[in-house]
């Protein structure tokens, strides 16, 4: 059925005893109404808790009041997340980058003196004592909405950004980045002394042993090792496990459910995440006795953005029935055909289908199939659970994305009389423009029916900004381009009389070498009449 081969013992599985789901919020917030469904519903897959990215929907006041989106929360829609996820009995977590990705406060130019590079909002430079000021007012405020959390994410992963201003140049990079994290992680272990700092591990990867321990790694935090790929060791191998045991008492997991395979994608592929999420299970089991607290959990993240600037990839409703599936899969430490029940249940299926052993299961009975159906829009298209409405749309814009690339291709390239050339010389057949035009009305309604569309499996999960901001990338830019192609033809039939060959080239052509009529003595005042 295309469930990925693990080398995992369901008579033996292994379970992580924190299971997270890491809610990316930046640019894009889920209405509270939305998450208060969807908290349930991960309690009942199996979630321990949240890891709660705010980034600029946290409502940020006093001198960070700049910081927030004017769409982020409210402070009263803060506490009422936070009391769902109380009420689910969901952990949460809350993620404040402190280091890289500060991309959301940086940009702004109030707190551009605070980059390592003028010219890009990435990371912030550790050498200012302004930084260190402002990192800790991010933390005090961010605290202050969660109360006293047991674990604060304070980010540092992919300072791409280290060591280059003025300041910096003159110390390691290792040591700049290890006395940062040791300054942000040393402040929370004092003013909060019940909460432990977590951080991404990438930036540890290629540090030494004696490096960690010089700046007290081991006390002051905990590492998240994130790998989205299907082959974990290839990017965490057994050296670095046995480096991060030698140092860190407790290390935790990070797979991910969504947003990892393409910065544009708009349904997550399920097949992927799985193998992703069962592979993991099967490192955990392996390199967490090497741990004297062994991994405290797993923490399954869902981007929905790259990084600030970054366009919006799979949105949270179109994500569902991918985090059903990997939430199954590391609550029970593995995931096969016995989960079928529970996961059809749990999604608000139609027909769940009564449990049948290995042997008796066909395809079309089967939990899954991941072979023919890795985004699930046939297994799950007739489900309903929170965001479902958003799921089946994601189908509808797939088979539009492909009946326009289609058309337009076959009219623009495949054919002969409105390419690019013809369009630019205005030099066509206007019976073949009519021919070719034929499909643009049933093509065109396909797409402007698509974006009304959108809006009634949006808005009960978002607001007004977020549905524009995902019509503008996804349907908007073919829309633009079939109505640019309406005008092409209307012009191209426009022209009742035509001038003889051969058009006067293109000058711009001459900027690649190729020869103008002229060139070489021949003015190419017109062409030579035949026999001369």
């Amino acid at each position: 059925m295309g469930i990925p081969y693990a080398n995992i013992d369901p008579r033996k599985p292994y379970v992580p005893g924190y299971r997270l789901v890491h809610l990316d919020l930046k640019g894009a917030p889920p209405k509270v109404g939305f998450l208060k469904r969807l908290f349930p519903l991960l309690r009942q897959l199996g979630a321990t808790g949240l890891l709660l990215e705010w980034e600029d929907m946290f409502p940020f006041k006093g001198s960070l009041a700049p910081l927030s989106a004017t769409n982020r929360y409210s402070p009263r829609e803060v506490r009422d997340i936070l009391q769902a996820a109380k009420g689910s009995e969901l952990e949460v977590m809350p993620l404040v980058q402190t280091f890289g990705h500060v991309e959301f406060a940086l940009k702004h130019a109030q707190f551009a003196g605070l980059r390592e590079v003028p010219e890009s909002p990435q990371a912030l430079c550790p050498s200012l004592n302004a930084s260190a000021e402002f990192v800790e007012k991010l933390v005090e405020q961010v605290m202050e909405a969660h109360g006293s959390p047991r674990f604060l994410h304070i980010g540092c992963d992919e300072v791409f950004q280290l060591g280059e201003c003025p300041r910096c140049r003159s110390q390691a990079r290792e040591a700049l980045f290890l006395s940062h994290v040791a300054r942000v992680a040393g402040f929370v272990r004092r003013r909060y002394p019940g909460t432990t700092p977590v951080v991404w591990d990438d930036m540890l990867r290629h540090i030494s042993p004696q490096s960690l321990d010089e700046f007290r790694m081991g006390e002051l935090v905990e590492p998240m090792v994130w790998v989205y790929a299907e082959d974990v060791y290839r990017f965490v191998p057994s050296m670095v496990w046995d480096k991060f045991a030698a140092v860190f008492p407790r290390v935790w997991a990070a797979s991910a459910f969504k947003g990892a395979f393409g910065e544009t994608l708009y349904v997550p592929n399920v097949k992927r995440h799985l193998e992703n999420n069962l592979r993991w299970l099967e490192v955990m089991a392996a390199e967490g006795p090497k741990f004297k607290g062994g991994f405290r959990g797993i923490a399954i993240t869902g981007w929905q953005r790259y990084d600030h600037f970054a366009v919006l990839c799979e949105l949270l409703p179109a994500a569902v029935p991918s985090l059903a599936v990997n939430l199954l899969a590391t609550a029970h430490g593995y995931f096969n055909q016995s989960l079928r029940a529970e996961l059809a249940s749990s999604l608000g299926c139609s027909r769940p289908l009564p449990p049948t052993s290995a042997r008796q299961t066909s395809s079309a009975e089967a939990v899954v199939n991941l072979n023919s159906d890795p985004y699930l829009w046939d297994k799950m298209g007739r489900c309903f659970f929170p965001g479902s409405p958003f799921f089946r749309l994601t189908y509808r814009l797939h088979a539009a994305e492909l009946e326009v690339k289609e058309y337009l291709e076959s009219v623009t390239l495949s054919k002969g009389w409105m390419t690019d050339y013809n369009i630019r010389r205005n030099f066509s057949s206007p019976l073949r423009v009519d021919e070719l035009m034929a499909d643009h009305p049933r093509v065109y309604h396909t797409l402007t029916t698509l974006a009304r569309s959108a809006r009634e499996a949006m808005e009960d999960a978002f607001d007004p900004y977020t549905i524009a901001e995902w019509v503008e990338q996804r349907i908007y830019p073919s829309v633009a381009r079939l109505e640019q192609l309406r005008r092409d033809a209307d012009a191209l039939k426009a022209v009742r009389t035509w001038p003889r060959r051969p058009f006067p080239p293109l000058r711009d052509l001459r900027r690649l070498g190729v020869p103008m009529p002229g060139d070489g003595g021949d003015d190419g005042s017109s062409p030579r009449p035949p026999g001369e």
